[in-house]
C-alpha cells in the first residue's frame, strides 16, 4: 500500500508540472531560439482551439461561464488554477473585458514566471509588469515598516485572571463648597480573594515578583501597574489613598483619561479631559433689588453656568 500511494503522488506531481517541464527542456535545448521552437511545436489545430477559447473568455460577461472557459484553457496547456498563486487575480480579470482581459491573462503567466503560450505573446505588456512588480515591492516595504514601527501586541492565550482598577471619589473641602479634592484608591481583583483595596506599596510590589505574575493581568492593566511603580517610586508605600490635584491630576487625565481607567465612585462613569479651557467672568445680577457681582463660568461651547453649578478641583492649574 505505501508503494502505491507514493507512485500515485509522484504521478500527480509529474502531471502538475508537465507545462513547466516541457518549457524547461525547450529553454535548455534551444536557448535563445526556444520561443521560436515553442511556436513551431504547437499544431495548428491546438493553437486554433486555444485562440477560440481566449476569444470566448475575453468576450464573456458571465462570471461562471468565464470560470469554466479559463479552466478549459488551462487544461489544454496541462495547467490548473492552483498553478497560479497570487492575490485576487481572478477578481482583477472579471473587472476587465476584451483586450484588457487578455493582457491580464498574459500578465498572470509573466508574474508566475512561466513562459507565455504562443497565442498570448501579442498581448504581453512588459511595461505593466514592471509597474506591478514595483508597486508590490513598495507595498511589501511599507508593510515591513509598519510592523517594525507598530509591532503587534502580545495577546493572552487565556483570559486575564487578575485585574487592577483606579476608583476616584470627589470630596468637598467643606460642606456645601463647590471646591473638591480628588481621591484615588487602587483595587486588586483575584479569583480566590475577590476585589480588595490595596496600598500603593502592594501594587508596586507586583512588578518585583516572578514573570508568572505578569501573565495573570491584561496588557493594559500591566502597563498601568508599571506606570504606578515608575511614577510613585519615591512615594510612601503605606498610602491607601492618592490625592490628585493640579499638575498630578492633569498628568493622570492625559495618560489614562481616554482609556477609561479613572472610574468615578458609585458607577457615575469615568473621568476624562477634553483639553478645553473655561473662563470665569463677573456678572452683575439684581437680587431682591440689590445689585450683586457674581462669577459666571463660560464654557467653550458657548454655555454659561453659575459658579455653584460646577465642581472645582483644588490645585494649580485648577480643573473643573
Amino acid at each position: 500500500m505505501p508503494r502505491g500511494r507514493k507512485a500515485t503522488k509522484s504521478k500527480k506531481a509529474v502531471l502538475n508540472t508537465k507545462y513547466d517541464a516541457n518549457n524547461i527542456v525547450l529553454d535548455k535545448t534551444y536557448g535563445a531560439w526556444a520561443d521560436l521552437r515553442r511556436e513551431l511545436s504547437d499544431s495548428k489545430s491546438d493553437l486554433a482551439e486555444r485562440n477560440e477559447l481566449l476569444e470566448q473568455f475575453a468576450a464573456c460577461a458571465d462570471s461562471q461561464r468565464a470560470f469554466l472557459i479559463l479552466d478549459d484553457y488551462f487544461e489544454r496547456l496541462s495547467l490548473s488554477r492552483k498553478d497560479f498563486v497570487g492575490p485576487d487575480w481572478w477578481a482583477r480579470m472579471l473587472e476587465t473585458t476584451g483586450k484588457e482581459r487578455l493582457e491580464e491573462t498574459a500578465l498572470l503567466f509573466l508574474r508566475a514566471k512561466r513562459p507565455l503560450p504562443t497565442e498570448l505573446m501579442t498581448h504581453a505588456n512588459f511595461d505593466r509588469l514592471a509597474e506591478v512588480e514595483e508597486a508590490e515591492k513598495d507595498h511589501e516595504l511599507i508593510t515591513h515598516l509598519e510592523k517594525w514601527m507598530l509591532p503587534a501586541k502580545v495577546e493572552h492565550l487565556d483570559a486575564p485572571r487578575a485585574s487592577v482598577r483606579a476608583l476616584c471619589e470627589l470630596k468637598s473641602v467643606a460642606e456645601g463648597s463647590p471646591v473638591v479634592r480628588l481621591e484615588v484608591r487602587l483595587t486588586l481583583s483575584r479569583p480566590r480573594s475577590g476585589e480588595r483595596f490595596r496600598t500603593l506599596g502592594e501594587i508596586k510590589d507586583l512588578t518585583t515578583r516572578s514573570s508568572h505574575e505578569r501573565e495573570l493581568f491584561s496588557t493594559e492593566d500591566w502597563s498601568f501597574i508599571e506606570w504606578i511603580n515608575t511614577t510613585y517610586a519615591e512615594a510612601d508605600d503605606e498610602q491607601e489613598c492618592l490625592l490628585l490635584n493640579g499638575a498630578d491630576l492633569l498628568r493622570w487625565l492625559a495618560k489614562w483619561g481616554k482609556q477609561g481607567r479613572m472610574e468615578l465612585d458609585a458607577n457615575r462613569g469615568v473621568l476624562s479631559f477634553a483639553g478645553h479651557v473655561a473662563d470665569l467672568h463677573p456678572t452683575l445680577e439684581n437680587n431682591d433689588e440689590d445689585l450683586g457681582l457674581l462669577p459666571t463660568l463660560h464654557l467653550p461651547d458657548g454655555r454659561n453656568l453659575s459658579f455653584n453649578q460646577a465642581r472645582y478641583v483644588v490645585g494649580d492649574p485648577m480643573l473643573t
